[in-house]
């Protein structure tokens, strides 16, 4: 049994030599190695195996701490211990290699952490084997102090794997205090530093950092970001909906590309929100939060991050009574708290055409929590500021676009709160603001479309030293402005026998031309839309604004869709799949089509069985077209689907096939866009309709998915 032992212990050892010579190869190697296809999957495995070293080392290394002095157990003890060592070393060995392996791979970066991990693993595995060489040669703290090295070396290696893996101070988390995001005051904060990068620190740098740049990308700063990975860009300068970050955000939890990955933590709605705005903004790095307008989102979703926890609760103002609140909400007017659980209120007014005074009059009872009013574009006259007066707690105050002249603006300086007020778009004089001097939080005036010359403006800033005068762009004259896209008055975009489109522009003067051939609009041949158009097929409208001395705007498009027939009911056979569920059968017949944020709640997602829906009408139809309003977006993996069938009769058991249709396969680089799909057959008479959409089977080799089934949207069908 010695003989074996001892010739067993040979053949080791002379494997441990290998294997301490190739690590050393392999390390000096560096960049010049080259990994074969099947030795990364061996690699891969490296997170699998490095438990066994850990454990049989521990155990070598504490083993010559336990006293005994029974001469056969101190033998004992030496035997097993070179065993744990030579056992140890060996798996360390092999651990080693696997790790090497993986560290070629794409997505990891020779500096860093990556750096100490792997030679706190070469010189664990050095110590380990110098121990075992040497077990016979050293004696009582010798040995010992090289165990106590191994230890060491054990712990310092562990824990930079631990950061290649789950990011900085994965292992201390727990015990050193949570993070606390630095409380910058809003007027200071940069947008980008402040807000949008603390969320990628927190969120996306574990798998996103110089040390392990997954998919090659790497989110430490802007030019890292800027640089995108290897599939791309990681986002597009306003448009957050073809954004590589928003679309990973946005996919199922279960999809192997959702970011971040499952079983981390996952972005809040909030946190999506502030990236979402904060793309379609431009995506700058610089610029402070202070430089948006407040009633602008992204200055809302910061001001919200950027307020300390509790901050709310800073005002010591009492709760309301949620009863009382809930009763003072209606259609026109909305109330609720400013955070969850927090005291101070925040009242909106909308419809000017229902608003009246008295429905201001009739949240005195909350004057004592109401710190936000606004009543932008509400027919507020200088009477009525003698009422606001009354909400003392006031913080924000919006009344621009009312009907204000200015006289009576000295009663909003008897708010002891007041910090700011927007009079834009009213005819508030120079003069007439020197009355508000007198508030003694007032910071900030938002006076732009007053008509307040830059002079007056300037003579008015120089007596209010503490406080900003925002008044928004003023021509010079000289430059030529873009104008904004026309905008539909129309809600519905589905209509049953014909509608009248109305479209209109906020500058006055405005000249908007349209197409509904699909072909683009222009200034000159397009037909001028007048005061309304009336639609009596399912049309796409295609529009500009042109006005002389503006650049012409930008296309708008808006799809309208005809459904003659309403059906009485629709039963899903086949159920949606992931978060893309809708409001179930409901989705595909209430008049309203999803937008191009797919995860609005207006869309129906099948990806790996077929949309199957029953429709009933109580009474027979004579229907010769089914419409499917579907979506494309080929970078979030929804598709045109494969194939879609219409069957129909008057007997639900036995319907027959009315048509049957295979679409045209998807072209790399096909725009994002809602499609409509017309199944035409010849007239029938239906109380039953059974409609199956097929998702794409096989996503083309051209895509990053390619081979894996593609997404089909839907959200609406249209029955003619």
């Amino acid at each position: 049994m010695n003989q074996h032992s001892t010739k067993w212990q040979s053949i080791g050892g002379s494997l441990l030599l290998a294997s301490n010579i190739f690590v050393l190869v392999l390390l000096l190697a560096g960049d010049r190695l080259a990994v074969p296809s099947w030795l990364q999957v061996a690699g891969r495995m490296h997170p699998l195996v490095l438990h066994f070293p850990i454990v049989l080392l521990l155990i070598g290394a504490v083993l010559p701490f336990v006293p005994m002095r029974n001469p056969e157990a101190v033998a004992w003890r030496n035997q097993v211990t070179a065993v744990m060592l030579l056992l140890g070393a060996l798996s360390a060995a092999v651990t080693v290699m696997m790790g090497l392996f993986l560290s070629r791979e794409e997505g990891y970066s020779a500096e860093g952490p990556l750096f100490w991990h792997k030679w706190g693993g070469a010189l664990l595995l050095w110590t380990a084997s110098a121990l075992y060489w040497l077990r016979n040669s050293l004696k009582g703290w010798g040995n010992r102090g090289f165990s106590l090295g191994m230890i060491v070396l054990l712990m310092v290696t562990g824990h930079f794997g631990a950061v290649v893996t789950h990011g900085e101070n994965f292992v201390l988390a727990p015990v050193t205090p949570a993070f606390v995001r630095p409380v910058v005051p809003i007027d200071q904060a940069e947008l980008f530093a402040h807000v949008v990068q603390p969320i990628l620190e927190e969120k996306c740098m574990s798998c996103h950092n110089p040390g392990k740049a997954k998919g090659g990308l790497s989110m430490k700063d802007s030019v890292q970001m800027l640089a995108g990975g290897k599939t791309g860009e990681l986002f597009i300068s306003g448009d957050p909906a073809a954004s590589l970050l928003m679309l990973r955000l946005h996919l199922p939890d279960a999809d192997k590309k959702h970011m971040p990955p499952a079983g981390k933590p996952q972005l809040t709605e909030a946190e999506i929100a502030i990236l979402h705005h904060w793309i379609q903004n431009g995506a700058k790095f610089d610029g402070k939060v202070k430089s948006l307008p407040p009633q602008d989102t992204l200055y809302q979703l910061a001001a919200a991050r950027l307020t300390p926890p509790g901050g709310a609760e800073q005002l010591d103002l009492p709760h309301a009574d949620e009863k009382l609140v809930a009763k003072l909400n209606n259609n026109y007017r909305v109330v609720y708290p400013v955070a969850l659980y927090a005291a101070p209120l925040v009242a909106n007014w909308y419809n000017r055409d229902k608003f009246d005074i008295g429905s201001v009059k009739e949240l005195l009872p909350l004057k004592d929590q109401l710190t936000e009013m606004h009543l932008q574009k509400m027919p507020v006259k200088d009477e009525d500021l003698a009422l606001l007066a009354q909400f003392r707690e006031l913080r924000v105050l919006n009344l621009g676009f009312t009907q204000i002249t200015g006289k009576t603006l000295g009663e909003l300086a008897k708010l002891p709160h007041l910090q700011r007020l927007s009079v834009a778009g009213t005819p508030v004089a120079a003069q007439q603001l020197l009355a508000l001097k007198k508030a003694p939080k007032l910071d900030k005036i938002y006076t732009w479309n007053t008509g307040i010359s830059s002079t007056d403006m300037q003579k008015i800033q120089s007596t209010f030293p503490g406080v900003e005068l925002v008044n928004g762009f003023i021509s010079d004259g000289q430059e030529q402005l873009k104008l904004n896209q026309p905008e539909i008055v129309n809600t519905a975009a589905i209509f049953k026998n014909d509608m009248q489109l109305i479209m209109k522009h906020r500058v006055k003067g405005v000249e908007i031309r349209y197409t509904t051939d699909g072909s683009a609009p222009d200034s000159v041949n397009s037909p001028v839309f007048k005061d309304s158009l009336r639609l009596t097929e399912s049309t796409v409208i295609r529009a500009i604004a042109c006005k002389k001395g503006w650049n012409v705007s930008d296309p708008v498009q808006y799809s309208f869709s005809k459904s003659t027939y309403r059906p009485d009911s629709i039963t899903l056979i086949s159920q949606p799949e992931g978060q893309y569920t809708g409001n179930g059968a409901k989705t595909l017949n209430d008049a309203e089509k999803g937008t191009f944020n797919y995860s609005d709640g207006k869309w129906l997602g099948y990806v790996n069985h077929p949309l199957e829906a029953v429709v009933r009408f109580e009474k027979a139809v004579p229907l010769k077209q089914v419409s499917f309003s579907t979506f494309r977006h080929q970078d979030a993996y929804i598709f045109p689907p494969e194939q879609i069938e219409v069957w129909g009769g008057t007997d639900k058991n036995n319907l027959r096939l009315l048509r049957k249709t295979s679409l045209p396969a998807a072209k790399q680089g096909d725009p994002v866009a809602p499609i409509t799909y017309n199944c035409d057959f010849p007239e029938a008479e239906v109380s039953y309709v059974k409609i199956v959409m097929k998702p794409l089977g096989k996503i083309p080799v051209w895509h990053p998915g390619k081979g894996g089934h593609g997404w089909a949207f839907i959200d609406e069908l249209m029955f003619n």
